[in-house]
């Protein structure tokens, strides 16, 4: 069986890939699972927000279980297009989970989580040990 493939273009997309990899323009490779995450190191807390379009607080669950925040549900079909034949379909359907690692410990009694326009907000408050500390100077 022949192939119909051009070396040199193959070479150059190869080329083109490899400076973006070192560049840090853009990611060969990288696939982004749903939901997409965002981590932010406070002083106080870790917030991590995680974009949900679509979706319903019921449709959303959230465990933190020994240092790992996952959040899971399920992607419902819009109730208007159930019975109709799909032409094109783009954004996925069906159940989901991600996970992420917090790196370092949190009060676990006190994680809260808010949901609104679709960016579902978990506040992760830092455990004592894990804050930064501040250390005085002393003169002599």
């Amino acid at each position: 069986m022949l192939w119909n493939i051009d070396p040199w273009r193959e070479l150059e997309r190869m080329r083109r890939d490899i400076d973006n990899i070192f560049s840090g323009e853009g990611r060969v490779g990288v696939n982004y699972t749903f939901p997409l995450f965002n981590v932010y190191d406070g002083k106080e807390n870790f917030v991590v927000t995680a974009e949900l379009p679509g979706m319903a607080k019921d449709d959303v669950s959230i465990s933190f279980v020994e240092g790992t925040l996952t959040i899971s549900g399920t992607k419902k079909p819009l109730d208007k297009v159930k019975d109709m034949t799909v032409i094109r379909q783009e954004r996925s359907e069906g159940s989901f989970e991600k996970s992420i690692r917090i790196p370092s410990k949190v009060e676990q009694d006190k994680i809260s989580a808010s949901f609104s326009d679709g960016i579902l907000s978990v506040t992760l408050p830092k455990a004592e040990e894990a804050k930064p500390k501040t250390i005085a100077i002393e003169a002599k």
